[in-house]
């Protein structure tokens, strides 16, 4: 007879990133991208709620190399990381926010529309 404790249920479920706000965030491509800070070079990370109070969860930075963008870094803001710290516990919690920039990062940005706005406003 296989016996599930309640600790054991809940400790499955809470393997997914959340926002403050309360929204739960299971797969990369939930999160929202927004390209407005051209000349700084920056992506916005944006929390899925459109009615979220932090809104900005983190940022990806690159620089423009050959008329084409190279990707610099990407990172979640301190509240968005010590929610889910201590929630989840700091080495869970940070194994799945590494894996979730990387989604984001080489699956969710179009890079090649990226490319296309920096001739079109001419970035550099």
């Amino acid at each position: 007879m296989n016996i599930l404790f309640f600790g054991e249920f809940v400790g499955e479920q809470n393997q997914t990133l959340q926002c403050p706000c309360g929204r739960v965030i299971v797969n990369p491509q939930e999160f929202k991208l927004l390209f407005l800070k051209m000349e700084m070079k920056e992506i916005d990370i944006l929390c899925p709620n459109d009615s979220c109070y932090l809104r900005e969860l983190g940022y990806i930075k690159f620089d423009i190399k050959d008329g084409a963008p190279v990707f610099k870094e990407a990172m979640f803001y301190p509240p968005f990381v010590t929610w889910n710290n201590s929630r989840l516990g700091s080495e869970v919690a940070m194994k799945l926010m590494k894996e979730h920039l990387k989604v984001i990062v080489t699956r969710v940005v179009d890079w090649k529309r990226i490319k296309e706005n920096i001739e079109k406003f001419k970035l550099t």
